[in-house]
């Protein structure tokens, strides 16, 4: 009899219910649905429960395990969920001690060791995790299986790292394993609604200090798959707003031309918004994205200093930046731009420079978070090497916290400076404007009051209190109860 799985996406909480990002969006986790895909392929039956979407509690999670009768669970785990991803560990030993616990992500990637020290977790996968999870749902022997890392008499044995899947050869991810038409985007971050994510690249060619992709090797899908994918979405289950999630959407210059004008082509009615570097980016590129319905383009900027931007290992020219910037708005794409303080070698003079560039460049929507040493990034090993790492608490890891101790700046006024940035971007007249503008449905008009409450007053998030403070109670020390 095959062994029955379940894929968990866990709850994203953040500590800090006030913080820009609190205004987050639930999409379907695609890892899992590309896992499950593959599973489904090879009659594995696969069950997916999307913890966050439905804002479950560990109550809530134990009944669909229980109900689920899962032989193997498989976590998807980033930094920021990591806790509540060893918690979810630990609620599913609890509901059957046979049950073999599989995580994945880029958190137990960076530190497999540490995640072992869960003995609730059985299995990390380390890098592409379908044809792993496939072996693993398999049975074949721990030993035989490339891309793991397990205990052994209280050793860790790391397997032999697996090869780079090839991204064309996979099957279709399974949506139908998830409620499509529950997922939401982000505030901000739409035009139409059913909006649902989509990759068309995994990995970066850049290397930036404070990125994980900075590791991750480039690869591409097929234009025609991708638009066929829409199609099926649109007929499927009517969407009509994709997100591409990719880290640098642009970057395949010849494999997005094509894509754009199949989207041309095929008049499919679907608008789409992605991520681009500056220097992956053209006035070509720019007109050829408006005309397959692309609304909108998010520039990760990260810093208005050159000597930053060097740091960060992201030398992009200032000027490059705002041409790019310019030649997306001429073609009538919103810019959205995403800003960074407390890298290395920050200071109030810096984060000023970085302020003055956000407001010259003028995009439509600006983020700014704080430089977050993630683990497995260069930031994160720096940070460490040096003793200014001032802890690894993972509820703290949300682009919203001062995690590391620069000699440069003091936190206090670090935080002071992030938060005084959103109040003098956002507060201006001429932003107004140009949401109001932008308003097409009581949603957005919804989520634009929302945002403001959040930026200028500070206001938090409401009606989860409970829900939260249930996760929030675990710490990761909780968790470390074997020797390894």
């Amino acid at each position: 009899m095959a062994k029955k799985v379940a894929l968990i996406n866990p709850p994203w909480i953040t500590k800090d219910e006030t913080i820009w990002h609190g205004i987050k969006g639930a999409m379907p986790p695609l890892s899992l649905l590309s896992i499950g895909a593959i599973l489904e392929e090879n009659r594995i039956p696969v069950q997916i429960i999307d913890a966050h979407l439905f804002v479950m509690s560990e109550e809530e999670v134990a009944n669909q395990l229980q109900e689920s009768q899962a032989d193997i669970i498989g976590i998807t785990m980033m930094t920021s969920t990591a806790i509540v991803s060893h918690r979810i560990a630990q609620i599913a030993k609890n509901v059957s001690p046979q049950i073999t616990v599989v995580v994945g992500g880029v958190h137990p990637d960076a530190l497999p060791e540490e995640t072992l020290r869960n003995k609730s977790i059985d299995l990390v996968v380390r890098g592409d995790g379908e044809i792993t999870m496939l072996e693993i749902c398999s049975g074949l022997e721990w030993k035989e299986i490339k891309g793991i890392s397990y205990r052994l008499n209280s050793h860790i044995v790391h397997n032999q790292p697996r090869s780079i899947v090839d991204i064309n050869d996979l099957p279709p991810y399974a949506y139908h394993l998830v409620p499509v038409g529950k997922y939401y985007p982000a505030a901000g971050a739409y035009q139409k609604l059913p909006a649902i994510n989509m990759l068309m690249t995994r990995g970066c060619p850049g290397k930036c200090i404070f990125c994980n992709s900075a590791e991750t090797v480039l690869r591409t899908r097929d234009a025609r798959k991708v638009v066929d994918e829409i199609a099926y979405l649109r007929n499927t289950y009517g969407v009509r707003e994709i997100q591409f999630y990719d880290d640098t959407f642009t970057v395949m210059k010849n494999n997005v031309f094509q894509f754009c004008e199949l989207m041309e082509e095929r008049k499919l009615g679907v608008t789409f918004s992605c991520f681009a570097r500056t220097d992956c980016f053209s006035p070509k590129m720019a007109a050829s994205l408006k005309k397959a319905g692309c609304h909108q383009v998010m520039f990760g900027v990260e810093s208005g200093s050159r000597p930053i931007l060097k740091t960060l290992r992201k030398d992009i020219d200032l000027e490059k930046t705002k041409q790019a910037v310019k030649w997306a708005k001429s073609a009538g794409l919103e810019v959205r731009a995403a800003f960074i303080f407390g890298s290395p070698g920050e200071d109030e003079n810096t984060i000023q420079e970085t302020l003055n560039y956000a407001l010259d460049l003028d995009p439509d929507l600006a983020i700014f978070n704080i430089t977050t040493p993630y683990p497995g990034t260069q930031f994160f090993s720096w940070a460490k090497k040096e003793q200014r790492l001032l802890t690894e608490d993972w509820w703290e890891y949300e682009l919203g916290q001062t995690i590391v101790n620069l000699p440069t700046i003091s936190n206090e006024k670090l935080i002071q400076e992030y938060q005084s940035a959103y109040r003098t971007f956002y507060n201006r007249p001429k932003i107004y404007w140009r949401r109001f503008i932008k308003i097409r449905s009581l949603r957005h008009l919804s989520d634009a009051i929302d945002a403001y409450l959040q930026i200028i007053f500070r206001r938090k998030v409401s009606g989860r209190g409970a829900y939260r403070q249930s996760w929030l109670k675990h710490r990761r020390a909780d968790f470390f109860d074997v020797q390894v």
